[in-house]
């Protein structure tokens, strides 16, 4: 390795290397937040020519994504994230002697200067997983409109609703759906009041919140300077040693990500159960067997079961590292950054595939739901308003033993005409909350 790179070789050599993927987005974050202490740290004087421009140079080619393959340290790292420090400052300062042809970039010096790990990472993890939410609000934004058409589209199919997966009243597919839509709608607020959670950073804490080494003018101008380079809102917080401390913040997003794995969940299960009692159809992405020809499985549909739960047991080992923390610092960070990453990611991606594979290709079989309900004896409840709760029960008991539907046990037991019944089936009066 190179010879700027020597304590990100010694990182190399006392860590692990897992294999684990590194994050575009905290890549940018951290050149991101290193450009605006540079910004600062020039504008103060701290920092002069020719290395106040080169430097500059520099780190907004990495913005951009140059030099990405050279950000090697291992998310599973001792020391509460300072190899990453070291290793993006060693890039920085390799490059910028490059473009200089001398050596005059210290890592330390220049390209750390007024700042420490414990402030710089942190900062640039909120940075980072702001980004991740808004392409997750985005992503939740699209599936919820794809859902709320589907209630359209299904408003007047009408079905059997299931207690306890076993066949209860009737109602419709489309109000099925609407319930869907709105679990989501709930889930895609949840993720845009997150990015309030995370906006609030410690940037000139420096060690542990008390600014030391750091002049106060610069403490001052640096989150001013942030703003500007990434183009959101972030805030100094109050108390730079509680925000260096404690992540707590953190964890509430995690917990709210977990409350979206668990109604993803939930959703990849009832259509799953939909599919199965053939009320509804989705995309056949692909086959379903090496050896069964015709068959087919719900296979997005288990994707998104499977990063539910990776998501769920990611909050479980975020907990515990924020719980790990002790007293000044938390040497467990970078596990719950590497974590945040993940499940953002994967949660984007997997709604992202969710919706263009599966739910906008969803198709009613009216035909079958209707077969269901009229086959279901548990559905003459709704004649209850009508003939009372025993005739209803007479019905019932006809259609089990004489292995007849409701429309046919009605006819046979005279109990209400065939118009009067077919009214009572109607969407409308379904949905209608309470009777007349």
């Amino acid at each position: 390795m190179d010879s700027y790179y020597c304590q990100t070789k010694l990182s190399l050599d006392n860590f692990i290397s897992s294999g684990l993927p590194q994050s575009n987005y905290f890549f940018k974050a951290l050149s991101q937040v290193k450009l605006a202490c540079a910004r600062a740290n020039i504008e103060l004087g701290y920092i002069q020519q020719p290395l106040s421009t080169t430097l500059l140079t520099v780190l907004q080619e990495m913005i951009e994504g140059k030099y990405f393959e050279e950000f090697v340290t291992d998310p599973l790292q001792g020391g509460a994230g300072t190899s990453t420090n070291f290793n993006i400052n060693e890039i920085v300062a390799k490059h910028c002697d490059e473009l200089l042809g001398a050596k005059l970039a210290d890592p330390l010096e220049h390209v750390n200067l007024h700042q420490s790990t414990n402030d710089v990472y942190p900062t640039a993890v909120k940075v980072a997983v702001y980004n991740y939410l808004l392409d997750l609000e985005t992503s939740l934004n699209n599936l919820l409109q794809s859902l709320q058409a589907k209630e359209a589209e299904f408003a007047s199919v009408v079905k059997i609703a299931r207690t306890e997966l076993m066949p209860a009243i009737p109602y419709t597919l489309g109000k099925e759906f609407s319930a869907f839509a709105d679990m989501i709608a709930r889930d895609r607020w949840r993720i845009f009041k997150c990015q309030e959670r995370v906006r609030q950073h410690n940037l000139g804490g420096t060690a542990i919140g008390t600014g030391l080494t750091a002049p106060k003018k610069y403490i001052n101008l640096v989150n001013e300077k942030l703003r500007e380079v990434t183009g959101l809102p972030m805030a100094r917080a109050e108390n730079l040693v509680d925000a260096t401390q404690n992540h707590d913040q953190l964890g509430e997003v995690f917990g709210l990500l977990k409350v979206l794995a668990m109604d993803l969940e939930k959703l990849s299960r009832d259509l799953r159960l939909l599919v199965a009692f053939e009320e509804i159809s989705i995309p056949a992405v692909q086959k379903g067997s090496t050896i069964m020809p015709g068959k087919t499985n719900p296979v997005i549909l288990e994707m998104i079961s499977l990063i539910a739960k990776k998501v769920i047991g990611n909050e479980l080992s975020s907990t515990l590292a924020i719980a790990g923390g002790e007293l000044e610092l938390n040497a467990f960070f970078p596990l719950v950054a590497y974590m945040l990453f993940e499940s953002c990611d994967i949660l984007t991606k997997g709604i992202n595939k969710l919706n263009e594979k599966c739910i906008k290709g969803i198709t009613a079989n009216a035909a079958k739901s209707w077969e269901n309900l009229l086959d279901s004896a548990s559905c003459s409840a709704l004649l209850i308003p009508v003939i009372g709760y025993n005739k209803a029960q007479e019905v019932a008991n006809h259609m089990l033993q004489g292995k007849v539907n409701l429309i046919e046990a009605v006819k046979e037991l005279k109990v209400m005409d065939e118009k009067e019944l077919n009214n009572l089936l109607l969407p409308e009066r379904l949905l209608k909350l309470g009777h007349d």
